[in-house]
């Protein structure tokens, strides 16, 4: 029987980020008599394991190296070494700032198919001369040595490869149906974690770092709670700033009225206990959890910092991050709290992406 190509994703950690979720989801629904995934992470992250089992049962292996933020020559040397010793049919990049050493060290280990998949706009790294020096060095080394060029929006991939580089979009793919065929009511989930059910529930799903801007997420809600007294915040992630936000929530007497979720199996029924998905990002390519929540029909408050092609549904709003919280909230209780799918979010359907996956891989 002919053996399943492997694909060793450069992913850093493989937590509950948009990226990791996304290629997660494209694992479980490829053909894995065709295809094989494995994860190159950095070993500051080997602790963060939600998705371990479920590779090692699915067939993957994870592969920890020193992060290069520390120690890019041991990590040169580790990653050569890697690839020397296994064998890797292609190798898929999803490291915005650096992926070009990643791809320029699996050129020189010989492997043929090399991926680049742009899932932000920018790598929030400043602007400073050593940056944008060493920026640029890192793009065109990833423009030079890959082969197939992927984004998960239009705005994701300029930001990445610039405006001369073709590239294929590939959706951000979910299972649609687990968002939308939920045989608990909002009142049952409400129940199980102690929301109240008159509540106007506003929620946030991402990583406590500073590119979600948690902390003027909670000004935001401070603005909505003065307006709006029921008003209750799930907020679903883990992060190095969550402790601090948490400490912010509090000095605002906030603390009865805001739920830190931390990381959950259970987005789906989560979603559902929602009226209002909140996302003042510094900066998006095209966020899962975006998609997630048009998925479950909620109004979806965005910053003008995130790709307009996350719209999939009627009742989506921009707001420019210039905007003070007090305009932010009232955008948020703005009427009506409902939404519907427009049809580009079928698009969005994991099974249609995992095939687009599959061909890019075979091809």
């Amino acid at each position: 029987m002919k053996q399943p190509l492997t694909v060793l994703h450069f992913q850093g950690r493989m937590g509950k980020g948009g990226a990791e979720t996304f290629m997660m989801n494209a694992y479980r629904n490829i053909d894995r008599t065709k295809i094989q995934f494995d994860f190159l992470i950095y070993d500051d992250f080997e602790d963060v394991k939600p998705y371990n089992k479920e590779i090692h049962d699915l067939g993957g292996k994870i592969y920890s190296v020193p992060n290069p933020n520390k120690n890019i020559l041991a990590y040169i040397q580790a990653v050569k070494r890697l690839l020397k010793d296994k064998h890797f049919d292609i190798v898929h990049n999803e490291i915005f700032f650096g992926g070009g050493l990643n791809l320029f060290l699996a050129k020189q280990a010989g492997i043929s198919k090399r991926v680049a998949h742009s899932h932000a706009t920018t790598d929030g790294k400043g602007n400073n001369f050593a940056i944008n020096t060493t920026r640029k060095i890192f793009q065109r080394m990833l423009l030079k040595n890959a082969t197939d060029y992927l984004a998960c929006s239009y705005e994701a991939g300029i930001g990445l490869y610039g405006k001369n580089q073709p590239f294929i979009f590939v959706p951000n793919g979910i299972d649609l149906e687990s968002y939308q065929n939920i045989s608990q009511s909002k009142e049952e989930i409400r129940s199980k974690i102690a929301i109240p059910q008159n509540a106007l529930v506003i929620g946030n799903i991402g990583r406590f770092e500073e590119q979600k801007n948690h902390d003027f997420l909670i000004d935001i809600f401070e603005k909505v709670v003065k307006k709006r007294p029921n008003s209750h915040l799930i907020l679903i992630g883990e992060g190095s700033l969550e402790e601090k936000m948490k400490e912010k929530v509090i000095n605002l007497g906030l603390q009865s009225k805001v739920s830190f979720l931390g990381l959950r199996d259970d987005i789906p029924q989560l979603l559902k206990s929602m009226d209002v998905f909140l996302m003042p990002s510094l900066y998006e390519g095209l966020p899962i959890s975006a998609v997630e929540a048009q998925a479950a029909n909620l109004k979806i408050v965005l910053s003008t910092e995130v790709s307009k092609e996350t719209v999939l549904s009627e009742n989506v709003h921009f707001v420019s991050l210039e905007e003070t919280p007090e305009k932010w909230s009232e955008k948020v209780l703005e009427e009506p709290f409902e939404n519907n799918p427009n049809e580009d979010l079928f698009l969005y359907d994991m099974r249609k992406t995992a095939i687009q996956l599959e061909k890019t891989y075979l091809k």
